[in-house]
């Protein structure tokens, strides 16, 4: 290669790496400008609170029940003939063994008081048969034969057998007889009465009215596996520590509470729920068979903390709230133990100079310095 043309090659390449270098820096130069234009990220932030207070709550779980007779009987007939009388009206109440119809007695009695005089022939019957063979026995076989013992003893046990078929037929006809007075077996309330006199009626013509105890009254409800779990778990007696009470169709809270009776002994299927029973007092008979109504389980809690539930997150680990302590930010999981309107109630034992943060609280470093700002009026 000349010696010209080599350094002419190198004096161009010399400026071509100058000309590189310049470039390299200029672009280091802007990237160190542009960085330094980004402001510092914040080492404090500004977070409302309000303070953690404890408070006795009362906590309603809402149910739908329904109303049921305790006791409820359909009286029909045994007998069949003609009704002669009847002393009850449609919405009357009743007590066990008032009377409430009659059914013709003339047949019955008459029935009852042949068997009677059956019975009668036939304890004479027997009478003399037993006192025959009693004189069989006292003589002896030396004076009678063994076939007139035999017959004398014959004559007894026959007379024997037909007293007490008798007796059955008297036992008979008194039951029929007696069937054809109606009374009530229940204390209630009378349904409707559609029967006058001279209506017949028969074994197989239906029921010919209803009682239904009103007094007390039954209401069902169901709760679902998983809460009747828990309830069992968290007391020996289901319910324990919990008024049961119910709310009317005009909204109005009966005044009565109930009494938990218990609990069925499946689990539906179909709802995997169960129904649990309870009894209420009705003497005014404001609560009415098959209606419906809102069954509220209360439960009282002491020295609890409620936090409203738009100032909680809820994740799949659980329900977690941003907490105050110290000055420091910490996430905190909530231990819920019910909810009052749009707020949990809590069983976390919070001290009293901890906080509830009530603002979103972005993403910050441990460095970050919280600065708080108590809010009396949360919204």
């Amino acid at each position: 290669m000349p010696e010209n043309f080599k350094r002419y090659f190198l004096r161009r390449l010399w400026w071509v790496l100058l000309t590189i270098i310049f470039i390299l820096a200029a672009y280091f130069a802007d990237m160190q400008t542009a960085d330094s234009a980004i402001p510092a990220p914040s080492s404090e932030i500004e977070l409302r609170v309000i303070p953690l207070k404890k408070r006795n709550v009362s906590a309603s779980t809402e149910y739908i029940g329904y109303v049921t007779p305790i006791h409820q009987v359909s009286l029909v007939s045994n007998v069949s003939g003609y009704i002669s009388d009847v002393w009850v009206e449609g919405g009357q109440d009743v007590k066990i063994g008032d009377n409430l119809l009659m059914i013709d007695q003339r047949e019955y009695k008459a029935d009852y008081d042949a068997a009677i005089a059956s019975r009668n022939q036939s304890r004479a019957e027997f009478n003399n048969a037993k006192i025959y063979f009693d004189r069989v026995k006292k003589v002896g076989s030396k004076a009678i034969s063994q076939t007139e013992y035999d017959n004398a003893q014959a004559k007894f046990l026959a007379a024997q057998a037909s007293l007490a078929a008798a007796d059955a037929d008297v036992q008979k006809a008194k039951v029929m007889l007696d069937y054809t007075l109606l009374q009530a077996s229940i204390d209630g309330t009378v349904g409707n009465v559609a029967l006058t006199p001279g209506n017949y009626v028969a074994p197989n013509s239906g029921a010919l009215l209803s009682i239904v105890q009103y007094n007390p009254i039954r209401v069902v409800f169901s709760v679902s596996d998983k809460e009747y779990l828990n309830l069992q778990n968290s007391s020996s007696t289901l319910f324990d520590g919990q008024k049961i009470k119910i709310k009317l169709a005009n909204g109005q809270i009966y005044k009565e509470d109930g009494v938990f009776k218990f609990t069925d002994n499946q689990i539906n299927n179909s709802t995997n729920s169960i129904a649990v029973y309870a009894d209420f007092k009705n003497p005014d008979k404001e609560l009415v068979a098959n209606a419906y109504v809102d069954v509220l389980l209360q439960k009282q809690f002491k020295d609890v903390f409620l936090i409203a539930q738009n100032h909680a997150r809820l994740t799949p680990e659980g329900i977690f709230a941003h907490i105050i302590r110290n000055n420091k930010l910490i996430k905190t999981k909530l231990n819920v133990l019910a909810t009052v309107d749009n707020n949990y109630v809590v069983g976390n034992r919070f001290q009293n100079n901890e906080y509830l943060v009530i603002d979103n609280v972005p993403s910050i470093s441990e460095q970050t310095k919280v600065k708080i700002k108590v809010d009396d009026q949360p919204r």
